[in-house]
């Protein structure tokens, strides 16, 4: 817990942390000296004013009452403004938090190779983007808390103890001894805190899994069951939540029970020992103003260790992230072939597969050519397009362009060159115009309609709002052969060196396949073109038929 205390607060800026540390300091001090400030006050007050204690004497002797007054007034007041200023750095600081470590995790994500983010869970993800990085925003407030607590707490003891060294020690010895008494507590705050970040994580893959299927569900009639499985999900992290709710107030009980118990010993004592009112009050104010903060320092180091494990998610994501990064170059020049793309024995193994998902795998793919993928499904043909697009990089073996082997620092380059259709077309909630900008957002009208052109998609135009018309969220105002013409058309406007097709006409209805097949064709001789397929007349637009079986390459034919 002392390692996550540092890595959070090491987060933000140091210049603003110690300038909330001495706002918090000068905060602390205002309180202990306003209410020693009393003493003075109550002995002007009171018959006995020989009773008080030395270092009183002067401030009864020489100032009048309302002097003091005035003086504990502006104490108050500046008191006030401090915790004002407090309250708004801790705020700044906590979203600083929040977005420091949202942009980290994010940033990873992007950064990492594609065979690692493959490996793992979208919706854990956004889990921890949305909900967890909120935890660890609330978990380095209530860390801001145990200090702004500790420092305010240990300013009232000092002046218990300026005012009665005896009584302070008792009151400091109960408390210590409170903090110490809750730390299973604490413990079990932890746990809770893991079970709640699971519940989360299960909470954001069912929502997930089901909006991803929801036509499927809808003409499956597996609305009930979606909604059950919802529910029961629901409810595990309602009980978490009302379990650490119910935690957190068992502890409050025991510590508010507890430390009246502590103040009745204190009062017990003071009456025995035949101190003054004019300090036995402001004794009692000190230790009635410790046993609030006393509850809020529990609570802040319960709800502390309660969001810890969303903080070791994020660093364990990141760690995993990190190991994943590529080395890559951001503005990496396209790269252009000028006689071939091609892979020279080239393996490809995933973590926990028995076999190697390519295995040895020579190809050539000559420049302005069209080549065909076929196979059954997990021959490989994906994984091979993959590592020809520049997502993977083999395991043995090399990627080469011209003969030359890719370096880790050219992928971002030669992905920049490479234009991918898929099965099922990706879209995104905008217009036409704004998908198809997306991907190369400086091409001029005349760009895009060349595009659409080649990609047999002028249909576009007549639609209700033209190129302009909203698609709807992941395209769903559009059948699929409208949708699958317009991401072809995007992967044109890049002018890609290699346009690779996985699948993209197996869905569609014949009129649609064959006019993403008949835009395919018109491109033969013009552009290097891979179609992964399994039948189909896309295939037959090909120069070669590569065979794959088993991750490898069984047999090519050659067309005139």
């Amino acid at each position: 817990m002392k390692g996550m205390s540092v890595t959070l607060l090491r987060s933000v800026p140091a210049p603003r942390l110690l300038a909330l540390l001495a706002v918090m300091l000068g905060s602390a001090l205002t309180e202990g000296a306003g209410i020693i400030a009393l003493v003075p006050m109550l002995a002007l007050l009171s018959a006995d004013a020989g009773a008080i204690p030395a270092w009183a004497q002067p401030f009864v002797e020489t100032l009048t009452l309302p002097v003091l007054l005035a003086f504990f007034v502006a104490l108050v007041a500046l008191r006030a403004v401090l915790q004002y200023a407090v309250n708004v750095l801790q705020r700044r600081l906590q979203l600083d938090v929040i977005d420091l470590w949202r942009g980290r995790i994010f940033a990873a994500l992007v950064r990492a190779d594609w065979r690692t983010l493959s490996g793992l869970r979208n919706s854990d993800h956004a889990s921890l983007i949305v909900t967890g990085v909120d935890r660890i925003g609330f978990g380095f407030a209530n860390l801001l808390i145990l200090i702004s607590g500790g420092a305010t707490l240990g300013a009232i003891w000092i002046a218990a103890l300026w005012l009665s060294p005896l009584l302070a020690a008792v009151a400091v010895i109960g408390g210590l001894f409170v903090l110490v008494a809750f730390v299973p507590l604490r413990r079990r705050a932890h746990r809770l805190g893991e079970r709640l970040g699971d519940d989360y994580r299960r909470v954001q893959a069912v929502l997930d899994d089901t909006l991803r299927a929801i036509r499927l569900v809808k003409s499956h009639g597996r609305e009930s069951a979606a909604k059950a499985e919802m529910n029961r999900s629901m409810r595990e992290l309602r009980d978490a939540q009302i379990a650490f709710a119910r935690a957190a107030g068992r502890s409050r009980v025991l510590l508010h029970t507890g430390a009246a118990l502590l103040l009745a010993l204190i009062v017990a004592l003071a009456s025995a020992r035949g101190i003054a009112p004019a300090v036995l009050l402001p004794l009692i104010v000190l230790f009635a103003r410790s046993v609030p903060l006393l509850d809020s320092l529990q609570q802040a180091a319960q709800q502390w260790v309660h969001a810890a494990p969303a903080l070791g998610e994020a660093q364990s994501l990141l760690r995993t992230m990190q190991e994943g990064a590529e080395s890559t170059v951001s503005d990496a020049p396209r790269l252009h072939p000028a006689r071939a793309v091609s892979l020279d024995g080239v393996t490809i193994r995933h973590p926990g597969r028995d076999h190697a998902a390519i295995e040895g795998v020579s190809l050539e793919l000559r420049v302005n050519t069209t080549t065909a993928l076929l196979g059954p499904s997990g021959a490989g043909k994906s994984t091979l397009a993959d590592l020809l697009g520049g997502l993977l990089q083999p395991d043995a073996g090399a990627v080469c362009i011209d003969g030359t082997p890719l370096a880790p620092e050219e992928l971002v380059g030669w992905r920049a060159s490479v234009a991918y259709v898929h099965q099922e077309p990706v879209l995104f909630h905008g217009s036409v115009r704004d998908n198809l900008l997306w991907a190369q957002p400086d091409a001029d009208e005349t760009a895009i309609d060349a595009a659409l052109r080649a990609a047999s998609a002028r249909f576009v135009f007549d639609l209700p709002d033209g190129i302009d018309t909203v698609v709807g969220d992941a395209g769903r105002q559009l059948s699929g052969g409208e949708r699958q013409r317009i991401a072809l058309a995007r992967a044109l406007l890049r002018d890609p060196a290699l346009l690779i097709l996985d699948e993209a006409t197996s869905a569609l209805d014949t009129a649609n396949e064959a006019a993403i097949s008949d835009a395919i064709e018109s491109m033969a001789g013009s552009r290097t073109i891979l179609v992964i397929a399994h039948r189909g007349r896309l295939a037959e637009t090909a120069d070669r038929l590569v065979h794959m079986h088993g991750g490898r390459i069984e047999r090519i034919e050659e067309r005139s």
